[in-house]
């Protein structure tokens, strides 16, 4: 069935049962009622269209729902969850999904608290627990998190009484950024979140009107995203569904310590050519636009981690590194000098809260080379067990597990 077949259909079966109504109100003699409001003629011309276009309309949201559960549907992880749950990893089309309501379903239902939460962007995706032996660890990244999500990930372990004993939390270069100039929406999903942190801390919250969904309700609507669902859906030989494989032919793997591992088909998409144009074409893109910081995250953060301390979490901030071919080109740029006060400013949170700092953007200093990515800023766990055995050390030298 089409996309328009879809469309068509519920906007008839709307219209029929609006004929059965009409149809029993005038065996019942109540058309002059409907005449005295004035529903006759483009009136109800007018009416009917628009009962027309809100059947269609929820037909869409619905079947976005419906087609894309993952991204859209409320309860769409879930399998996810009842999955890791026996044990099993998930297998889905691939990653854009909601991944921060997949860590708040799941860390709803933990038994255990984990030694060791991870707390950053999709950079940290493939960090799995066999990277850090000897402690239990739970990768709660995100994609495309902002200075909201330093709130909301952690509200969600603190909400079900599953703070660790010790929290790595990442910053990237565009932390901070200001609402007004961020590209995407996928740092919606978490403002909820956000916002339930913010008042357990006794922070201001942002204007509710600034953090409103807009980008994502528009999504749910959106007839194209729609047709995308179905024609995926429909032509996919296999489906999202609970699996004991560590990785798939066509499909991307969620696993049960919050990593993710790439399908066979991924990997061969990935080639070394391919990183090297993405991490040059983003090096062009970002050239003349600096990262920037609002100060009131800044603000936010810091208070958050006043809360974590009086909670007993040991927090150690990291930074990702970059792919060197991303990282050396943009040396000189209006970019670069962002970076490094962003870099700056990481460096000072850490020492007015004494923490210690693991990573670095700087990939020469972490010891990354460009054939551990797969674009600019991506790294494979090569690069990231690095990062986590200097986080071990560290544990090590502090006497603890």
């Amino acid at each position: 069935m089409g996309l328009g077949t879809v469309v068509v259909d519920l906007s008839l079966q709307s219209d029929v049962h609006l004929g059965a109504f009409g149809a029993r109100a005038l065996q019942r003699g109540e058309v002059k009622n409907v005449r005295k409001l004035g529903l006759n003629g483009p009136l109800a011309y007018s009416l009917l269209c628009l009962i027309l276009i809100a059947a269609g309309m929820a037909g869409v949201w619905w079947g976005n729902k419906a087609y894309g559960p993952e991204m859209y549907a409320d309860n769409g992880l879930l399998p996810a969850v009842e999955a890791f749950e026996k044990g099993q990893n998930y297998a889905v089309f691939d990653l854009n999904l909601n991944i921060r309501k997949l860590h708040e379903l799941q860390v709803s239902r933990m038994t255990k608290t984990p030694d060791v939460v991870i707390i950053g962007a999709s950079h940290w995706q493939e960090a799995h627990s066999d990277l850090l032996k000897g402690m239990t660890l739970y990768n709660s990244h995100i994609h495309r998190d902002f200075w909201e999500d330093l709130l909301g990930a952690p509200y969600i372990f603190a909400a079900n009484n599953r703070l660790p004993k010790r929290m790595i939390i990442s910053i990237r270069d565009n932390q901070f950024r200001p609402i007004p100039t961020r590209p995407d929406y996928l740092w919606e999903p978490g403002i909820a979140n956000y916002r339930l942190m913010a008042d357990k801390i006794g922070v201001e919250k942002e204007n509710y009107w600034t953090t409103f969904p807009y980008q994502r309700i528009r999504q749910l609507f959106s007839i194209s995203m729609l047709f995308d669902n179905l024609t995926r859906w429909h032509n996919a030989d296999v489906r999202p569904h609970a699996t004991t494989d560590v990785r798939s032919e066509t499909l991307d793997t969620l696993m049960p310590d919050g990593s993710i591992m790439w399908s066979k088909a991924h990997l061969a998409f990935f080639s070394q050519d391919r990183m090297k144009r993405e991490a040059m074409a983003l090096a062009n893109l970002r050239r003349n636009d600096p990262p920037q910081v609002e100060a009131r995250g800044v603000a936010a953060f810091e208070k958050l981690l006043d809360y974590l301390k009086v909670q007993g979490v040991t927090v150690y901030l990291a930074q990702p590194p970059f792919n060197p071919i991303y990282y050396d080109n943009l040396q000189g740029s209006a970019y670069f000098e962002g970076l490094k006060k962003i870099d700056a400013l990481t460096h000072d949170i850490a020492a007015r809260h004494a923490l210690k700092m693991i990573g670095g953007f700087n990939p020469h200093v972490v010891g990354c080379t460009p054939d551990m990515y797969i674009d600019a800023e991506h790294s494979n766990p090569i690069c990231l067990q690095k990062i986590f055995d200097e986080f071990a050390e560290i544990v090590k030298s502090e006497g603890g597990k």
